[in-house]
């Protein structure tokens, strides 16, 4: 083997996708990998061919006005495969545009892999049968994906979850907790951002007031700059805007943390943090949302867990009101979070074993040589 193109479009895909190319090259340096991505997958050593940034949009109205351009994007592709014939393609996550990929892929020949599996225990989608028919092995992310997708005929495999690779759990666990400090994780999408950075920014204003004491840091993602951040929050409330690297001793050293849903919210369980999670979506795209929705919950921890460990504040809970009668209820019970902290101890062994990352890649080598 020596190319592989690998695709994703969002920034915890690119996380994952420059985690699984950076394996990729240890175990086989003269791999050359390229493919559509972002900051992370280029600095694991690959080529961006297509930044993800142009499958970046605004909302579902803004989706369905670039159809057109997704549909330029897809073309573009297979056409640099054609040029350029790659040994292996690997989808990470966004199934809505890495599944007609995918079965692009497979009709030219070229062996597909899916890692971090689409989410169709959570949502009605119609792509089950393409991941059948055009992926080699799909690669899980959680325990329970391995039998769901085997059940319905598509080669699955778990290894873990990648963030146990990913994160530097021992060494955060050195660090001590600032019980003054709040952090906020508003997402890694502009619109989300611009959903709920003000309601965050609301809440700690009430809580400033309340509790002179505490300090506020907001994690900022990658592709977002502290300029966008900057536009949401009050000038006369002091915070610190951390930049996306510095994001997991951040999570560590804060009492508890706002996030918007997404891996934030496991990020935080398994750095041993609690969480009040929160999203909030434009009404058209809520009402979709609503209709497709299969899981009972939206945090990734309540998912493995099967229950509400940390609390889920929606739509229109999904307000400074709601989050800030959380936030005081926890702020005056030390003995409330500390028996949340010794729940979440259990995330680690849920999500594990660790090493995915190093046997995914592995995997993906072995097979394409038998």
């Amino acid at each position: 083997m020596s190319k592989i193109w690998i695709n994703c479009s969002e920034a915890s895909g690119d996380m994952f996708a420059g985690a699984l190319a950076g394996e990729l090259l240890r175990q086989c340096p003269s791999l050359e990998i390229q493919g559509m991505g972002g900051a992370a997958f280029e600095s694991s050593g690959a080529k961006i061919v297509f930044p993800m940034e142009r499958l970046c949009f605004k909302g579902f109205i803004d989706v369905l006005l670039n159809i057109p351009a997704v549909c330029r994007l897809h073309q573009e592709i297979t056409q640099s495969w054609e040029e350029d014939f790659p040994d292996a393609v690997i989808m990470v996550d966004c199934p809505d545009f890495n599944l007609p990929l995918a079965k692009s892929a497979h009709e030219m020949g070229i062996p597909v892999y899916y890692f971090m599996a689409p989410q169709f225990w959570a949502w009605k989608q119609p792509g089950i049968k393409k991941l059948q028919r055009y992926v080699r092995k799909t690669f899980c992310a959680l325990p329970f994906e391995e039998e769901y997708f085997n059940n319905r005929d598509c080669k699955a495999e778990y290894f873990g979850h990648p963030l146990l690779d990913i994160i530097p759990l021992n060494s955060l666990d050195k660090l001590t907790v600032n019980h003054n400090r709040i952090g906020f994780m508003p997402g890694s999408r502009r619109k989300e951002i611009s959903f709920m950075l003000p309601e965050f920014a609301k809440t700690a204003a009430e809580l400033s007031c309340e509790y002179p004491a505490l300090e506020f840091h907001i994690a900022r993602a990658p592709g977002i700059s502290r300029n966008f951040i900057q536009q949401h929050w009050p000038e006369g409330l002091p915070v610190t805007i951390v930049p996306p690297q510095g994001r997991f001793s951040m999570i560590k050293r804060s009492a508890f943390m706002f996030c918007a849903a997404g891996t934030a919210t496991l990020e935080t369980a398994l750095i041993g943090t609690p969480s009040i999670v929160t999203y909030k979506l434009d009404q058209p795209a809520a009402f979709i949302a609503g209709k497709l929705a299969f899981s009972k919950y939206i945090s990734l921890t309540n998912i493995l867990f099967q229950k509400e460990i940390f609390p889920e504040l929606l739509q229109g809970k999904a307000d400074a009101g709601h989050l800030l009668t959380q936030a005081e209820s926890w702020l005056n019970s030390a003995d409330q979070l500390q028996s949340l902290r010794k729940k979440i101890r259990k995330t680690r062994s849920i999500s594990g074993p660790p090493g995915c990352l190093n046997k995914t890649a592995n995997y993906i080598l072995n097979d394409h040589r038998n």
